[in-house]
């Protein structure tokens, strides 16, 4: 089997694409849908995000976050049809061991 591998640059950063992979590429809070932006800034306010990306595979549009404040770290994923899940939290304190 032979497994085409792309690599493009994009506004100074190079990223690989592989054939049949999704493809997931960094976004801004601002370029989220409005229906799941509106949830972030309401019930996590007090918290910055520091991972925010995008998949699109077999044409099903993905998001993953990650938010952060002075004690916790949390991941959420959603997908256009659906809201946030929380897919795991986790104490700053055990993240840095």
């Amino acid at each position: 089997m032979i497994a085409l591998v792309l690599f493009f640059t994009i506004s100074g950063i190079t990223q690989a694409h592989a054939e049949n992979a999704p493809a997931v590429r960094n976004i801004l809070s601002t370029q989220l849908p409005s229906r799941l932006l509106t949830p972030i800034k309401k019930n996590y306010s007090n918290y910055w995000i520091t991972d925010l990306h995008k998949q699109v595979s077999n044409g099903k549009v993905s998001y993953y976050i990650t938010l952060e404040d002075a004690d916790q770290k949390i991941r959420l994923s959603a997908s256009r049809s659906t809201g946030w899940t929380r897919t795991s939290v986790m104490s700053k304190e055990l993240a840095s061991r």
